[in-house]
């Protein structure tokens, strides 16, 4: 307060002639005067500083971190690191893709001052046009914008243009990001399984697509310090990533690579313009092939546009077709598992017109009178099924499509599954035109008014092949995550097990039959030399902008070997001029021999048989069934071709039917049976081996 006074009375001194007054004031009040000075400084020096002193707690403490962060950020970043994504293996764990460690070169336009004498020296070092590369970051700068600071000068860089670029860093902001490069080892085989990536890491096509999240880990976190031009000079990873899952596939890829090999002369021979093939084990699902003709190689990173296409057009699970004949297959089962008929109930097939008041006819091909059930599949007669399914009514086929899994999606591993198209069979009004027409059923019943894809197709043969099992179809049979120390983590693989929905004894019949397909009908094309083999032809005649075309959707189904089927196998050959047996079936022969020889199944059949031999005259089927009385069974004909392998005749003696019938269905044996009660005699005796192409017959009776 007193040097406020004193300053108050000096301005007033100055204001009134001050200066005569200071000296005659003398040299005390000098000394005063100075004392005043030096005080006034004091205060200022004082203020200055307290106003630093505050200042730097404001930056030391209150806004220490504030500040402390941005000047961590002038020579520290955190940057993403990438996991390494994980591999497709075959099911002989040789790999299909890995992943490899790479290099990639980017720029910021923004700090590019001179955008054409840097594309005239880099691009010299990369072997790049520099013309281009002036104009694109040119075109960033312009364009502004978070993406206009980043510009990939080259992906995965060698050795020797890494070490070239790193001499330029020191000219230009040049920065080096980690990367990864996708491999595909076995190149086009099992392509559209396998799938492929993008530019940015993500799977856009097959397993790659479909298990993406999986095999693509979790990204970690790595601190880089850098210097006054952005260089790296040490880094640090402070949360590691965790890396993709290794994926195993049940594809054996000698029969992938035999089924695409065959498959792609099957249309040439054919005149076909695509089409698919898909082997199965019948007994747990698990898909041993699966082809498709167009193809594409997941290499490519910029495919063209046919490969670009056929990349995201799976035909085996996103085209789903008319099925055509085969469809026949699930409608005599229906008829036999039903009660309503049996193989032997005689149909009467109209002689090739079967004429329905207010209706179109149905027509088969060749003019058939009666034909027993099993001869309406193996001669493939549109009116046979056309009866049986109005015999049965709609209801009754709907449940049994629904059972063998037409109309549903199957839950393959694989991205954009079709569920095919079955209508609903009841309508919710009358207004309601997504439903079955009154007549759908008969035309459903071969074939027509429903669509399925090759892998739901081979599901709904994998139930008469096992025996009446509906099976999941799948690929992925083993997950692991590789661990920092080497080892694998196992990840639990979830199959869904297979359920019941046909009796073992239906299944059995429906073989039999089907083998007849093979041997006397319109599948003689798909007999294997060495083993038996049973299936049925399709060949959807196709309609299109309001006319029938002469192309057809030809297809086999089977199966092989008869008694103990190991593969089931789908054929399907698009827009072609033949007929199912004469494009599929030869497809189906070639690849069922590749897989029966890579799975070491034994043959049971004379190798030397390559023509099926013909059928026999007609008193020769139930030979058992039409004896009477207490004449013991006939010895079972004995082939005189050499026997290679066949199955040991279990005890069916003293069982009940039920019971023989399912330990034969069980093992693969044709049976004859006759009587009721429990069984006391049979032919050939326990233990002896089965001659192929022979039944057992078994003599049921009551009391001993």
């Amino acid at each position: 307060m007193n040097a406020w006074k004193r300053l108050a009375g000096m301005a007033a001194h100055l204001r009134h002639g001050g200066r005569t007054g200071a000296r005659r004031a003398g040299t005390a009040r000098g000394g005063d005067f100075s004392q005043t000075r030096a005080m006034i400084v004091a205060v200022a020096v004082a203020g200055f500083a307290a106003i630093v002193f505050i200042r730097l707690v404001g930056v030391q403490v209150l806004q220490h971190n504030i500040y402390a962060f941005r000047a961590a950020n002038q020579f520290e970043r955190k940057q993403d690191v990438a996991p390494l994504r994980g591999e497709i293996l075959a099911r002989d764990s040789y790999p299909l893709a890995i992943s490899v460690r790479t290099e990639t070169a980017v720029v910021d336009p923004q700090e590019i001052r001179d955008p054409d004498f840097f594309a005239q020296v880099v691009g010299q070092a990369l072997g790049k046009d520099p013309g281009e590369i002036a104009a694109e970051l040119v075109r960033r700068k312009a364009a502004g914008g978070p993406s206009s600071r980043n510009f990939v000068l080259e992906r995965h860089l060698t050795e020797e243009k890494r070490n070239r670029l790193k001499l330029l860093q020191r000219t230009f902001p040049i920065h080096f990001k980690p990367d990864q490069r996708r491999e595909y080892p076995g190149g086009k085989l099992a392509a559209h399984v396998v799938g492929a990536i993008n530019a940015e890491g993500n799977g856009n096509a097959g397993i790659e697509q479909k298990l993406n999240a999986e095999l693509r880990g979790k990204d970690g976190e790595m601190r880089v310090h850098v210097g006054a031009r952005a260089e790296r000079y040490s880094s640090i990873v402070i949360d590691p990533p965790i890396p993709g899952a290794n994926v195993t596939l049940s594809i054996d890829r000698v029969i992938q690579h035999d089924a695409e090999r065959f498959l792609a002369e099957g249309i040439r021979e054919s005149g076909a313009e695509s089409g698919t093939v898909v082997v199965m084990d019948p007994h747990d699902g698990a898909i041993l092939a699966l082809a498709n003709v167009p193809t594409f190689d997941p290499r490519h990173e910029t495919p063209s546009p046919e490969e670009a296409k056929a990349r995201h057009t799976n035909i085996a699970v996103q085209i789903p077709c008319e099925p055509g004949s085969v469809m026949k297959m699930i409608t005599v089962t229906m008829g036999i598992d039903t009660g309503l008929f049996r193989p032997d109930t005689v149909i009467y097939c109209e002689n090739g017109a079967f004429p329905r008041p207010g209706r179109r006819p149905i027509h088969d091909v060749h003019r058939y009178g009666n034909l027993d059930v099993s001869g309406v599949l193996i001669k493939s007669s549109n009116i046979g099924v056309a009866k049986i399914s109005l015999a049965a009514g709609p209801a009754r086929l709907y449940e049994y499509l629904k059972k063998f899994g037409i109309g549903e999606k199957t839950g393959i591993e694989l991205p954009a599954e079709s569920r095919g198209i079955l209508r609903p069979q009841a309508c919710r009004d009358a207004r309601d035109r997504n439903c079955w027409t009154p007549a759908s059923h008969e035309y459903i019943a071969f074939g027509h008014e429903v669509s399925a894809t090759a892998v739901q197709l081979a599901r709904a043969v994998a139930v008469i092949a096992n025996g009446g099992l509906l099976v999941r179809p799948h690929l992925v049979i083993r997950k692991s995550r590789p661990l920092p120390d080497g080892r694998e983590e196992p990840i639990p693989v979830e199959i869904e097990p297979p359920k019941r929905v046909l009796r073992a004894e239906t299944a059995f019949t429906i073989r039999q039959i089907m083998e007849r397909v093979v041997l006397e009908g319109t599948g003689k094309e798909a007999a294997i030399p060495g083993y038996s083999s049973a299936g049925k032809t399709g060949s959807a005649e196709i309609f299109e902008n309001g006319r029938w075309l002469n192309r057809h959707n030809s297809s086999f189904i089977g199966f092989a070997p008869v008694a103990n089927p190991r593969v089931v196998i789908v054929v399907t050959l698009n827009r072609t001029p033949k007929l199912g047996g004469a494009s599929a079936a030869p497809v189906f022969r070639r690849v069922a021999e590749t897989a029966l020889r890579v799975l070491q199944v034994p043959m049971d059949r004379p190798e030397t048989l390559h023509e099926p031999e013909p059928p026999k005259p007609e008193p020769a089927p139930p030979t058992l069934l039409a004896r009477t009385g207490e004449e013991p069974p006939h010895p079972a004909p004995v082939s005189s071709a050499p026997v290679l392998l066949g199955p040991k005749v279990p005890d069916f003696r003293g069982k009940p039917l039920a019971l023989v019938l399912r330990e034969a269905a069980a093992l693969g044996l044709p049976v004859e049976t006759l009587g009721r009660g429990l069984a006391h005699a049979q032919s050939p005796p326990p233990g002896a081996v089965l001659p192929p192409g022979t039944p057992v017959q078994v003599r049921f009776g009551v009391g001993p």
